[in-house]
């Protein structure tokens, strides 16, 4: 079961799979998205940012949780593509975590750059992608 609310429990969770504070902010305006598995959220998603055409997207799951599948993935994407508008989705991650680059690049996100010293200990390496390159999408009538 794919869930919005409360905002504040996914924002926690996805602190916690993420490795940061379980109170730490994702800021005055953001929203939520989550995956519910037998009673137990198993992924989150978080929304933030939302400047111009961009939103960023920061995704937090239970490894071997078997949480990815097309109905999360359609919803995470409708989202800031459909419902938003937006013409891009940006992540952002440290370098060292390899496991969510491969993840990130197989959904189609393209690299744009680090940037150095962006976390305490390690480089942030920026990924995008555009609406137009989104394979997940409801494709809405035009």
């Amino acid at each position: 079961m794919i869930i919005t609310q409360p905002k504040e429990l996914i924002g926690a969770f996805v602190n916690v799979m993420q490795g940061v504070p379980q109170e730490a902010s994702w800021g005055p305006n953001y929203n939520a998205m989550g995956l519910v598995r037998s009673g137990k959220l198993v992924a989150g998603l978080i929304y933030n940012g939302y400047e111009g055409a961009n939103v960023n997207m920061h995704i937090g799951a239970i490894v071997g949780a078997k949480w990815l599948n097309k109905e999360f993935l359609f919803a995470a994407f409708d989202y800031p593509f459909n419902e938003l508008g937006k013409r891009r989705a940006t992540a952002f991650m440290a370098s060292t975590n390899k496991r969510t680059i491969k993840f990130v690049k197989n959904l189609g996100f393209v690299y744009e750059g680090t940037m150095p010293h962006y976390y305490v200990d390690d480089d942030a390496v920026v990924y995008g992608l555009l609406r137009e390159n989104c394979r997940f999408l409801f494709r809405k009538a035009a």
